[in-house]
């Protein structure tokens, strides 16, 4: 069964805002996630509304462009099968506690497995997501880090999603196929 990282709702909420990209206090709500969290099983925590999920969200940029996934029908949320996606990342797992930051060894694991990337400059976070126009993400809120990359990478996970580098143009053109929060992410670009 697996185990992932959750905080307590009620610690969080006097920090998120109804804005769905938040960008004021992330230092307070990093610090109250560090202090705070806990792992139950995955399998409760998806609609257990006095939890919320912790994700990493990467953002993905190179002189290519932006890294654009589209999320197949084996991926694990099913709510989220075949839209597309700028962010990449996931669940927290207990084995991350071991290292120095948990989020961000978090945030490594998932990108190594998504797509091989093992090697780059961690950012800050820039915002958070906090998306309750889909029912997926009344449950998860997602820390988001712009990451300037190696175009040198592809999606090792193939049952699971697809994978390529997109121009500005090519994700404006497909904003009404993205997951919501990829729409949030990208109407918040100026901030990455």
């Amino acid at each position: 069964m697996e185990k992932v990282m959750v905080v307590p709702t009620e610690l969080l909420e006097a920090h998120l805002t109804s804005k769905a990209f938040i960008t004021e206090n992330i230092p307070r709500i990093m610090d109250i996630i560090r202090k705070n969290h806990l792992y139950v099983s995955r399998e409760y925590a998806e609609y257990a509304a006095e939890y919320k999920q912790i994700i990493p969200y990467a953002v993905l940029m190179s002189k290519a462009g932006y890294f654009l996934t589209k999320r197949l029908k084996k991926q694990t949320e099913k709510r989220l099968h075949g839209m597309y996606s700028i962010g990449l990342g996931g669940h927290i797992n207990p084995q991350e506690e071991l290292l120095d930051d948990v989020i961000i060894a978090g945030m490594r694991r998932e990108l190594c497995e998504e797509v091989g990337l093992k090697d780059f400059q961690v950012s800050d976070c820039i915002g958070i997501i906090n998306d309750h126009a889909a029912d997926v993400s009344n449950y998860h809120i997602g820390l988001v880090y712009p990451l300037t990359v190696n175009e040198n990478i592809q999606v090792r996970e193939t049952s699971k999603m697809t994978g390529r580098w997109a121009s500005q143009e090519e994700v404006d053109s497909r904003f009404d196929e993205m997951e919501s929060w990829s729409k949030i992410a990208w109407e918040n670009k100026v901030f990455f």
